[in-house]
């Protein structure tokens, strides 16, 4: 136990050190510019000091010492400002850059894993914890001139008299032992802090997209009120709070020890005559000087242990800040595209299973053993009860979930990780959970033939709906669910590619537009030779069908190939 801890201890240390490291693997010369003018800052701070104690036992040098008390300050004010702007343009870049690798991580992430973290977890990892290290290289500057003025200010104690120094130094390493441990809490309860707002973003998140089944049932509602919103609500309070008072108590002991060591001095090292007035004045003023800046870097720890607990979570995710401000900085080699797929001759599925266990559901659904075979133009309907595995079959044709067991070949060519990308090009996809993107896309990056989108509105009813403006639609939102589904059709539409997946399409279609559908819509993508998958329900339509296939309990029921007078038959 003792040994994890330790590693757990080392491994946040090294964290923490990892964020004060960025700053000099992308800027070097920068952050050696800032450390110099920090450090003249630091002597500039340190000569106010001895200038204002010279001006106090020596009444006759006063006029002199005015005029050197405001360029010193000037100098320190002017220098201090260039030492805090400089690394926070340095910052403002780098939190650029990691937040776009980020999303370039997310990107590249299977999608089997960010169901089994979901969504809200992800996105904590945006909206929290890169901006938590955008605060910790923001304050990087405070903590460069504060360690600076502290430092010299030590030193010129040691200038001054040797024994203050080893008390300063004493009370000193005394504090530093004690604020490390409740520091240390601190971090410990930052964590619990962490992963309470995490619980509560994904109470957020059922609150705004399960807004309609809340408000119908107020059982749902009261338990969700009071299980959900405010325990978690309670949480997050609590161990801010908890995290708060560790982080405060650090602070004042470290300001209590100088507080000791200030009246020490003031009331008890007099009494020995060890030092002249003139030296244990210029001594407390040091001290007292240093006690600001010392503050300064307390409050900041407070905030690069919060961005250690950030480094961690960005890490079990397995986003590196070293390596991907490293990798930012060096040019990305060009990656030769492969074209799209635009010709195919057959499509199986051999043995292929899904496990569902560790992506968004708590019971032991499994997919498969699932053999199947498309062909181009055929029109093929998954049919089945909920929970059967109809989508998860659809996230498994388009190698969105990647198999447990078996394969998927494409003319007898086996789809891995090297060629799933070109693969992919193969597809277009309405899923249930859709999502509209506010842009036009043609197909394999040709424009997208406005006259043809235009016309599709139409053909849609959505002409008073939506226009299209330039490369942008006028509204993706404010659409009752069926007409976004509608837009979400044409989308697809003008990809124009050679297989649509339409996952329970016409579900929320209005009956004259679901016989559009069936009757119009679908023998126009077969006769170009398209492969249609529809995920549905709607029986009335089954004659529309070249295949049935049926599902249940994540197995193949049935794969009937629909002939007249053989249908009722066979299904």
């Amino acid at each position: 136990m003792d040994n994890a801890n330790s590693s757990v201890s080392g491994a946040s240390a090294y964290r923490r050190f990892q964020i004060l490291r960025l700053m000099w693997d992308r800027h070097p010369w920068l952050t050696i510019g800032a450390t110099a003018v920090g450090v003249i800052s630091g002597i500039a701070s340190i000569a106010v000091i001895d200038t204002v104690n010279t001006a106090i036992h020596n009444v006759d040098q006063r006029p002199r010492l005015w005029l050197a008390f405001i360029v010193l300050n000037l100098i320190a004010m002017l220098l201090r400002v260039g030492a805090s702007a400089l690394p926070a343009y340095a910052a403002m870049k780098i939190i650029t850059t990691l937040r776009i690798a980020l999303c370039r991580k997310i990107l590249a992430t299977p999608l089997d894993e960010i169901d089994s973290r979901g969504v809200p977890n992800v996105l904590m990892l945006l909206i929290n914890d890169i901006p938590q290290l955008s605060l910790i290289m923001l304050i990087l500057p405070n903590i460069l001139v504060g360690s600076t003025i502290f430092v010299f200010g030590v030193a010129y104690l040691a200038y001054l008299s040797w024994l203050v120094f080893s008390i300063t130094i004493i009370f000193l390493v005394g504090g530093l032992l004690l604020y490390f441990f409740f520091f240390r809490r601190g971090v410990f309860f930052s964590r619990k802090s962490r992963d309470a707002i995490n619980d509560f973003n994904e109470h957020t998140h059922g609150l705004l997209f399960g807004i309609k089944e809340l408000k119908l049932n107020r059982d749902r509602r009261r338990w969700f009120r009071r299980a959900g919103i405010n325990l978690s609500s309670r949480q997050v309070a609590r161990y801010h709070f908890i995290e708060s008072l560790w982080f405060m108590a650090g602070g004042n002991v470290e300001q209590l020890a100088f507080a000791i060591l200030i009246g020490v001095l003031i009331f008890v090292l007099p009494a020995f005559e060890i030092l002249d007035p003139a030296r244990l004045t210029a001594t407390i003023l040091a001290i007292m000087y240093i006690v600001g800046p010392l503050g300064a870097l307390v409050g900041a720890a407070t905030q690069l242990g919060e961005g250690t607990v950030a480094c961690e979570r960005l890490a079990e995710f397995g986003f590196s800040i070293k390596d991907e401000a490293r990798r930012s900085g060096r040019k990305a080699p060009k990656v030769k595209s492969r074209p799209a797929i635009k010709k195919w001759r057959v499509l199986e599925l051999e043995g292929v299973e899904i496990d569902y266990r560790g992506y968004s559901s708590s019971d032991d659904f499994k997919l498969g053993p699932i053999n199947l075979r498309f062909h181009p133009g055929e029109v093929v309907f998954i049919v089945g009860g909920n929970g059967s595995g109809k989508s998860t079959l659809a996230k498994a044709l388009t190698a969105l979930y990647s198999p447990l067991a078996g394969r998927i070949l494409l003319d007898g060519w086996p789809v891995n990780d090297q060629n799933k990308e070109v693969y992919q090009t193969l597809f277009t996809a309405v899923f249930a959970d859709f999502h509209i993107f506010n842009r036009l896309i043609g197909p394999d990056r040709r424009a997208a033939d406005t006259l043809v989108a235009r016309e599709y509105l139409a053909r849609l009813g959505l002409t008073d709906k939506v226009r299209i403006d330039g490369k942008k639609y006028s509204t993706t939102t404010a659409l009752s669910h069926g007409q976004r589904k509608r837009l979400a059709l044409m989308c697809a539409y003008l990809e124009d590619r050679p297989i649509y997946v339409l996952d329970e399409w016409a579900a929320d279609q209005d009956p004259p537009f679901k016989k559009f559908f069936y009757d119009v819509l679908i023998p126009d993508f077969k006769s170009r030779g398209k492969l249609v998958i529809i995920i549905t329900h709607d029986d009335q339509y089954f004659d529309r069908a070249d295949r049935i296939v049926k599902l249940s309990e994540g197995r193949i029921q049935s794969d009937v190939s629909h002939r007249p007078g053989h249908f009722e038959a066979r299904y």
